[in-house]
């Protein structure tokens, strides 16, 4: 019987230490609202369906006055925030603040690079890569290779000619080709492709790793995922991107050595990392690899989600269409059916970046950006908050905030001119200083540069039947594609020179 009752006693113990930690979760946080919620499982059921997630979760959030408590199976809660006035108070204290704990997930390919670094290390290198990647001249030089792969593009989707056509895999390898290249200098000519190469299809397999683990509750943990199958997918694929980035290293050591040049002109991101200096330092080899696979992550599936939603969102408009389309008439003059856009001309677009705005604020491509509390002694609004607290900065909880942008589910360019205007702490598709997106004005470039030539292309038509099932992971995404239909307006505009572009079957 001694046996039996040691074994009641301890089922005891543990159902009453379950209750208290229950009940200590249940009241951590106690001060901020939340939404009705299944004991033990939380909010799970909001999340249970993604396609109506983003709705319910902005929902809430407003309900809540901006800033809720959500609780994910019996953990500890985080906070949901689309409260300007929040915002702003951690921006003001983000020496406090690092970025939250999921974005240990992606350290094995990015390191400690931009995205996941922190305090001294991450201001060093913020403030080493700003002075340099500011230059207009890099921009400009860039642009060349968005030119040369957006002719390439071109040529593709003129096999949709009166076609219904899926934008998102065909964007997803121009932009794939553009990054490769103003990246590392590598040529891998993807848009010719038919199928990924080992390099693109590794990014690609991490990419799909990280966002299944930041949505899988088990695997969260290292504890399970070390034991599972998705770790030697991981494995693989990084070792298939180190082994390139290893190879295009010695490349560039060589011909810096051969040439002489202690600070040769940049012509892409790693001549750029190869002359940056930090307190008198050059950056070593791990340092150069973990910006160059963020600038690689950051650039890819961003900037193909973007470009196909605000082609959709051209031909769901006719009348925004036809006032591009004159814009660009009357931007470019002689020059409109010529098709590449001189770099002084793609910034006097002003009807074509309010379209790109309102489209990165209906559709925020990361729809949040995850935030720890460091250090107790932070006081908002009278309440104290507690170090080691994760909050998610909810980008699309701000964009649809009536209180913010009136109307917000109406797709209305206008709010973006110059007569209105937009508070930096409610509206951030590229995220929010100190760690707004390095990349911000090579993403508008890109984008504004491969627009004009599809918009004086091709007439972008909508399907009517179509419809966007856009769910969130990591960035956003539609699981039912992005569907138009696109018709040549004239051989003229349409003529294109045979882009020449070497690919080198070692990559």
């Amino acid at each position: 019987m001694e046996i039996f009752e040691i074994i009641e006693a301890l089922i005891l113990a543990l159902t009453a230490l379950f209750l208290i930690h229950l009940f200590r979760i249940y009241t951590y946080l106690n001060e901020f609202p939340t939404p009705s919620f299944t004991p033990i499982i939380g909010h799970v059921f909001d999340y249970s369906n993604p396609s109506k997630a983003l709705e319910t979760i902005t929902k809430n959030v407003i309900k809540c006055g901006g800033i809720m408590r959500q609780y994910l199976g019996p953990q500890h809660p985080f906070l949901v925030v689309a409260d300007k006035d929040f915002l702003e108070f951690t921006c003001k204290n983000n020496r406090y603040i690092s970025k939250g704990s999921h974005y240990n997930y992606i350290k094995p390919w990015l390191g400690e690079g931009l995205v996941t670094s922190n305090g001294e290390k991450w201001k060093q290198r913020r403030r080493a890569l700003s002075t340099k990647f500011s230059q207009t001249s890099l921009l400009q030089n860039f642009l060349d290779i968005f030119n040369q792969k957006s002719d390439i593009l071109l040529s593709v989707l003129d096999k949709y000619h009166n076609k219904d056509v899926n934008l998102q895999p065909i964007m997803k390898r121009f932009t794939f080709d553009i990054i490769c290249e103003t990246a590392m200098g590598i040529c891998l000519n993807q848009q010719s492709q038919t199928t990924n190469t080992e390099y693109a299809a590794s990014v690609e397999t991490l990419c799909d790793i990280y966002y299944n683990r930041m949505s899988s509750y088990l695997m969260r943990y290292d504890f399970f995922y070390q034991r599972s199958d998705e770790i030697v997918r991981e494995k693989k694929a990084l070792a298939v991107i180190d082994d390139i980035l290893e190879k295009i290293l010695n490349l560039k050591s060589e011909v810096k050595k051969s040439s002489g040049e202690n600070d040769a002109t940049t012509n892409d991101f790693l001549d750029l990392l190869l002359n940056v200096e930090i307190d008198g330092k050059r950056l070593n080899k791990d340092d150069i690899r973990e910006e160059v696979n963020t600038f690689i992550l950051a650039g890819y599936d961003t900037s193909s989600t973007a470009l196909s939603l605000i082609l959709y969102k051209i031909a769901e408009h006719p009348d925004i269409q036809k006032k591009l389309l004159e814009e660009q008439k009357e931007v470019l003059k002689e020059d409109f059916k010529k098709l590449h856009v001189s770099f002084e001309n793609l910034h006097k677009m002003p009807y074509l970046d309010m379209v790109i705005k309102e489209t990165l604020r209906m559709h925020a491509i990361i729809p949040m950006s995850g935030r720890r509390l460091e250090k107790d002694g932070l006081k908002y609004d009278n309440i104290n908050l507690p170090s080691t607290v994760n909050f998610s900065i909810f980008m699309h909880g701000f964009h649809h905030n009536p209180e913010y942008f009136p109307e917000p589910e109406k797709f209305r360019p206008e709010r973006f001119s110059s007569n209105e205007k937009i508070d930096k702490f409610t509206y951030m598709p590229f995220g929010v200083k100190p760690r707004q997106c390095l990349g911000k004005n090579f993403a508008m470039l890109e984008l504004k540069s491969a627009i004009s030539k599809i918009l004086r292309t091709y007439q972008l038509i909508n399907i009517s039947e179509h419809q966007l099932d856009l769910k969130p992971k990591l960035l956003l995404y539609s699981a039912t594609g992005i569907c138009i239909k696109i018709r040549k307006r004239s051989k003229n505009i349409t003529k294109k020179q045979e882009a020449s572009v070497n690919l080198s079957t070692s990559y």
